[in-house]
């Protein structure tokens, strides 16, 4: 009757308390042998041990098994006319560690399961966020640089009072809106299509002129002087050939550099500002380095930008995804954007010499 309990009590406590449990249990198998009760306890053992081994895994069912051995020891030594209950525990014994350590497993294989499927939601999650911060670093390169020279030459053409002026700041405008026009079709052509983007006909002849469309850094380097100098800037640029060296993908990263640099020096610097553009390798390193003077010929400090926009964030996570460093700020009297990506392809000894072009122009 004891015993018989004392599974009961076991077989409750299992829910709540798996040790306590465990206790109960041995306590009941201590009674079955002193009473000689073993129906019910020969069932409750091995239906416990189930449900230990699911619950606690080897925590608990190893000292369960142990238990049962020392009880059936004792039931050997105390009561040896009762062997024939043996015989029945044993198969059930290990009917039950089997198919609870099969449950174990497929249980834990199934946990495995959703933690990759979360897994991989949360990777999709984290793609399509990263694909959306790339859609919007990509429009704010392409719309920024150019809506910052329209809108500049559209107030320049309206306060000049001067018709050549006028009309200059007028073709300004229209090229630098054709030139964004053309971006955004690249862009849009990007996004409706998997494969690389392909140009035809009268697309392709006008991209392969337009400096914009290319996203070469050394192209880019002339075309950003060019759009600095026709903006009244002095500009002076520095391009080594071996940048060409660099994987496209790289050449465009470093090319929205240079354009949100050149944009910023637009929107922060004087008219007249000296200006530097110069790449260089240096230890298989591709530098880009975009300066320009904080301060005016009557030595008043011009406007700089007083915090991290997000067009320079966006310029740090470019450099980032290729292993690369950017940096903005005040060095001396200017404000410098430095960038440096590392150029794995190109051994130092083969690097071509450093091809100098400098143009000053004055306001």
């Amino acid at each position: 009757m004891f015993a018989g309990i004392g599974c009961l009590v076991a077989l409750s406590l299992m829910w709540f308390r798996p040790l306590y449990s465990v206790l109960a249990l041995v306590v009941a198998m201590a009674l079955s042998v002193m009473a000689g009760e073993y129906i019910l306890t020969l069932f409750v053992v091995p239906l416990i041990l189930v449900l230990i081994t699911l619950a606690e895994g080897r925590k608990l069912s190893v000292p369960l098994l142990a238990a049962t051995g020392a009880w059936c020891l004792s039931i050997v030594l105390v009561r040896p006319y009762d062997l024939g209950l043996l015989v029945l525990l044993a198969p059930l014994l290990a009917i039950a560690y089997i198919f609870s350590r099969t449950a174990k497993r497929v249980l834990g294989e199934r946990e495995r399961d959703r933690e990759r499927i979360a897994a991989a939601r949360l990777r999709q999650r984290e793609a399509v966020e990263a694909e959306r911060k790339a859609i919007a670093r990509d429009l704010h390169d392409i719309v920024a640089h150019d809506i910052t020279i329209i809108a500049m030459q559209a107030r320049a053409a309206g306060f000049s009072g001067n018709a050549d002026v006028g009309q200059e700041a007028l073709k300004v405008i229209g090229d630098t809106a054709k030139e964004a026009l053309q971006d955004l079709r690249v862009m849009l052509n990007v996004l409706r299509t998997d494969g690389p983007v392909t140009r035809t006909g009268e697309a392709l002849d006008e991209s392969a002129a337009n400096a914009a469309s290319s996203l070469e850094i050394l192209i880019g380097i002339e075309h950003f002087a060019n759009r600095l100098t026709e903006l009244g800037y002095r500009v002076r640029t520095e391009a080594d050939p071996s940048m060409a060296g660099l994987s496209q993908s790289a050449q465009t990263a470093l090319y929205r550099v240079l354009q949100e640099s050149t944009t910023n020096i637009v929107k922060h610097a004087g008219t007249g500002a000296l200006c530097r553009i110069e790449a260089t390798v240096i230890d298989g390193r591709a530098h880009l380095e975009v300066a320009n003077s904080l301060t005016l010929m009557g030595g008043s400090m011009l406007d700089t930008p007083g915090h991290l926009s997000s067009g320079i964030v966006g310029m740090v996570d470019r450099m980032g995804t290729f292993g690369g460093t950017l940096s903005a700020g005040k060095v001396d009297r200017e404000w410098l954007v430095r960038a440096a990506l590392p150029m794995p392809a190109l051994a130092s000894g083969n690097l071509r010499s450093t091809k100098k072009a400098e143009k000053d122009t004055k306001v």
